[in-house]
């Protein structure tokens, strides 16, 4: 796991500063000519583009295996002449996939290959130098960027864009600490580095300000002296300062060459922490009811008590991803805007989303300090009218900003219903009011669709969190603020999320077919139905969520591959495939877990036992807590430790799973998922009186499908309780008071009686195994599903003779009617799980080892879902 061993009393940025902070920094066009086809004469400064289109710079759009251009004009002052003549240093951010990029008809670069030897380099940022002979000074230049895109999203998709001089910024480096001193203190330190042998000589002014008015609270000059030699350094320190009363500060510095009028100046918030103590006011219920009544309710997480497999993986969440989660990472890019890349945004959002429910669920000290401090950081990150992203002013509501936003809206009123603290909602209504003045239909207000990727998808995707803002203030506005996106949606450059769903039944023919912005969209339109009860908007989710199933859905319970939906039934499921996007997988979670608590359907919450014991679980690793961006079926997971939309996604998902394992369906008790636990609930009797009633499910679920459900009442009394059956299952009988009852796949037992303290319920069912086709994608193969749970081939616990035989076989191999035998004495002695089967009769003496495709590949090794057998019936 990669984080920063710094004190917790502070939040501040400490980072290699490179050339792009300097003063004389200029931005590209936000727009540039373009044109798909390939012609090598696009590349010439004579070249007439007038007739051209114009595409946004950062902007990314669906067009597989094509060439494009872009033609970016752009004036380069004679100011920028340096002494030694080394040239421009031009920022071209990332390209989807690869680039060729010319500057005045002449090659400067190129970033990875063209067919017919395609290599992809589409998350590498493009740094290349202009030559000053080449440049003319003080008029028009051309930058003629020439791409190829093989498949899924394509474009110049995410800055920087802008060119400034080379010089000594671009020959030294140095880095930024602060060491903690007694009474909320601190002392700063600046490292210098030569990086090239040749000798620097400078000052640097370090100042500290009052954030609220500015005024000057402290400031130093000293001077900075490297050597010739490379690789020596230089320290500088500053006196220790003594703060009064202050816990928020501007911190800044400017670094001046005493041979050129090149300089870096930067200044960043500092935040102190370290006496912070937010207080516990309890919890908040929203002031908006839903019209629409729920079928389902779960229950208070604190009443709530995980003991067996899903407590395992919990802990897991909570120790390794958690406690352990990059707080600079997080929090960097507010603390120093522009953010570090353009949806940087949204993690401190989706994190304290994740840790309250967590902290709900486990009162864990350390975490709710570790929250609180995130909370309070944010929060004074806020700018006086209400913005709270990563932006520059010059690039507020493009690329990914709303979307940041409604990340920081869902995480900080979580945090407020979860803990009463007014301040965070408060700050949510200053972005929500921000919101509602930025976009409209009046004169002077901005298109939501144009300020978000994938046909507006991601910015209009703020609509859950809007409905979730207008139920915990009753603010109309923020409501007709919701109605105002369903209108955007509409328009003629919008992505018809509702109108297009009901026209076709495709997801694939909404917007751009992007998944998860889309899912994202249908989860908010959901949760509109929820509180307006307008039947067009549920139906238009259920066309959604129908398709996806019969169409998109892999069998471990996710969608999309290369972050899209693809054609019907067109599953691939290698890491090539970038299948089962993390994100995609944690918003379906989200999806089914609304639809459930709106209709109390099954076939939702089938849906969320799928993703939950399969794709979700599996892509986060059980020992290091890293996360796996795209989760294939096949080979190995590649899982990743550093912060990314998908790293804040899964640990989100897996905090939401305590919403439906155990609950009121049509205000019946019901137990849902199998996982041995404690659940607390207060019922009411018949004589209208309250009792408390204690469930505690007994066993070793998903090993075993033998449990005993204990209810203990605080008194004697009657009272239903329901017990799921599952869709999977055989043979289901629950034995309570001498009678016995048998239940049928994918309904429910209601079990009806006068309970008697801590009366039993004896609960007994068969997990066959099944065999699944691979389909389009995998045909002659198979998988094999026991209980919930998929299984797959780990490369680390076979045989290398079985490795070779199933990994490199080209063709199916015949086998009877499989057996699986519990071979779980055989894992080694770290392995985070309990499962391990085996599989007989494809080789003689030969046998291959399954476990659960969620444990599967946590030591690296290769995997396999899809299996080259054909099964004898």
């Amino acid at each position: 796991m990669k984080f920063f061993n710094y004190i917790f009393s502070i939040v501040i940025l400490g980072v290699v500063i490179s050339a792009a902070s300097q003063a004389q920094s200029i931005n590209l066009p936000k727009e540039s000519k373009f044109k798909f086809g390939d012609n090598p004469e696009w590349a010439s400064l004579a070249f007439n583009d007038n007739d051209w289109a114009t595409q946004q710079l950062g902007k990314s759009f669906r067009k597989d295996s094509s060439y494009a251009w872009y033609r970016i004009k752009i004036v380069i002052p004679s100011g920028m002449k340096t002494a030694k003549g080394k040239g421009i240093k031009l920022y071209l951010g990332k390209i989807d996939d690869v680039d060729q990029t010319y500057f005045n008809g002449k090659l400067i670069g190129e970033t990875g290959s063209f067919p017919p030897s395609y290599v992809t380099q589409w998350e590498k940022q493009r740094i290349y130098t202009l030559p000053e002979k080449e440049v003319e000074w003080d008029k028009e230049n051309v930058i003629a960027v020439r791409i190829y895109n093989l498949i899924g999203g394509m474009g110049m998709w995410e800055g920087p864009y802008s060119f400034e001089p080379l010089g000594w910024p671009d020959e030294v480096s140095f880095k930024q600490d602060f060491v903690v001193t007694p009474n909320n203190g601190f002392a700063a330190k600046m490292v210098f580095t030569n990086k090239t042998g040749d000798a620097f000589s400078g000052t640097i002014k370090y100042w500290i300000s009052n954030k609220a008015n500015n005024s000057i609270l402290f400031s130093e000059t000293k001077p900075v002296q490297l050597s010739t030699k490379q690789g020596s350094e230089a320290v500088v320190a500053f006196t220790d300062f003594k703060p009064a009363n202050e816990n928020v500060f501007n911190v800044g510095y400017q670094i001046n060459d005493n041979n050129s009028p090149l300089f870096i100046k930067k200044e960043q918030l500092y935040i102190a922490t370290g006496n912070l103590e937010i207080p516990f006011t309890g919890e908040v219920k929203p002031l908006i009811k839903d019209k629409i009544p729920t079928h389902f309710a779960t229950i208070p997480f604190r009443d709530q008590h995980f003991n067996g497999y899903l407590n395992t993986r919990f802990t897991q969440n909570l120790e390794q991803r958690l406690l352990k989660v990059d707080e600079f990472g997080l929090m960097g890019s507010y603390m120093n805007r522009p953010g570090i890349h353009p949806w940087a945004g949204e993690h401190v959002g989706k994190y304290l989303e994740t840790a309250t429910n967590v902290w709900k669920l486990t009162h864990n000290a350390a975490l709710k300090k570790q929250m609180d401090r995130m909370m309070y950081e944010l929060i004074n990150t806020q700018k006086e009218d209400g913005y709270l992203g990563t932006y520059t002013p010059d690039q507020y509501w493009t690329s990914w900003d709303v979307w940041s936003h409604k990340y920081n809206l869902h995480g900080l009123l979580t945090y407020y219903a979860a803990t009463g603290y007014k301040p965070a909602v408060e700050t949510c209504k200053r972005m929500g009011d921000l919101l509602c003045k930025t976009f409209g239909k009046s004169k002077g207000q901005k298109d939501i669709i144009l300020a978000g990727e994938h046909v507006g998808m991601a910015a209009t995707s703020v609509l859950d969190a809007m409905v979730e803002l207008y139920r915990y203030t009753a603010d109309k506005k923020y409501l007709d603020f919701c109605y105002y996106i369903l209108d955007a949606w509409e328009q003629d450059n919008g992505p018809k999320v509702i109108s297009s769903i009901l026209a076709t039944g495709k997801v694939k023919k909404v917007g751009n077919g992007k998944a998860y912005e889309m899912l994202s969209n249908y989860v908010g339109l959901v949760k509109l139905y929820q509180i307006t009860g307008d039947k067009k908007f549920l139906k238009a989710t259920e066309m959604a969520w129908e398709d996806v199933v019969a169409n998109q859905l892999y069998i471990t319970g996710t969608s999309s591959s290369h972050e899209h939906f693809q054609d019907d039934e067109y599953l691939p499921a290698t890491n090539k495939d970038n299948m089962g996007e993390g994100c995609v997988t944690t918003t379906w979670v989200q999806l089914n877990q609304n639809l459930f608590a709106t209709t109390g359907d099954v076939k939702y919450l089938n849906q969320l036992e799928r993703s939950v014991y399969n794709h979700l679980l599996a892509a986060e690793n059980p020992q290091t807590g890293c996360v796996s961006y795209y989760t294939p079926l096949m080979n190995k997971k590649p899982y990743t430790c550093y912060i990314t939309c998908c790293q804040s996604s899964v640990p989100r998902g897996i905090a939401l799973v305590p919403n439906f394992t155990f609950g009121n369906i049509d205000n019946t008790p019901t137990i849902l998922f199998y996982e041995p636990a404690v659940y607390k609930e207060k019922i009411t009797a018949p004589d209208k009186n309250n009792i408390d009633v204690a469930f505690k499910l007994e066993g070793n679920f998903p090993e075993s499908g033998h449990l005993v459900l204990s209810v203990t009442s605080s008194k004697p009394a009657s009272f239903p309780v329901a017990l799921r059956v599952p869709e999977w299952c055989t043979n289901y009988t629950a034995k309570a008071g001498g009678k016995i009852y048998k239940g049928t796949p994918n309904q429910f037992i209601t079990i009806t009686k006068n309970w008697k303290q801590g009366e039993k319920v004896m609960i007994s069912f068969d997990m066959p195994v099944k065999t699944i086709a691979g389909g389009k994608s995998y045909p002659n193969q198979v998988a094999f599903q026991r209980g919930p749970q998929i299984l797959a081939l780990d490369g680390s616990l076979n045989t290398a003779s079985a490795n070779d035989f199933i990994l490199n076989s080209k063709e199916g191999v015949s086998i009877d009617n499989p057996n699986l035998t519990n071979d779980s004495k055989m894992l080694p002695t770290h392995w985070i799980g309990k499962q391990a089967y085996s599989i007989e009769g494809f080789k003689k003496n030969e046998k291959i080892i399954l476990v659960p495709f969620a444990e599967a590949s946590q030591t690296e090794g290769e995997m396999r879902v899809w299996l080259p057998f054909n099964i004898k019936k």
